[in-house]
């Protein structure tokens, strides 16, 4: 059984804000979003616990999917973490810290 990587309060902030409201980052998020987090400092043992499915590009949700994650975290309401499958990222509402048992809101398209 995996569990989720809980991102950081301080890197999910940059993470959402830039997701939200910047295009060159979310482009290179999308491309490969382990080289994107790496970008905004995220330390090399959170990455080292990434699977490698997330160097995998993917296709992100709306801009104000973001901006109102990131409000979310600022008001501590939510948590982020960088789910094992598929990649993506997700709040984590509540306490829970594994993927089942939280409240999600997907921030990749199909």
């Amino acid at each position: 059984m995996t569990t989720d990587v809980i991102l950081p309060k301080e890197y999910a902030l940059v993470l959402l804000r830039k997701l939200a409201d910047d295009d060159a980052f979310r482009h290179l998020y999308e491309a490969n979003p382990v080289n994107a987090l790496r970008a905004i400092g995220v330390p090399a043992d959170v990455l080292a616990s990434l699977p490698p499915a997330h160097q995998t590009p993917i296709k992100l949700a709306p801009k104000n999917t973001f901006q109102e994650a990131l409000y979310q975290l600022i008001d501590e309401v939510a948590g982020v973490c960088i789910c094992h499958t598929p990649p993506q990222i997700r709040l984590s509402i509540g306490t829970s810290t594994r993927a089942s048992g939280a409240g999600g809101t997907p921030f990749t398209t199909s």
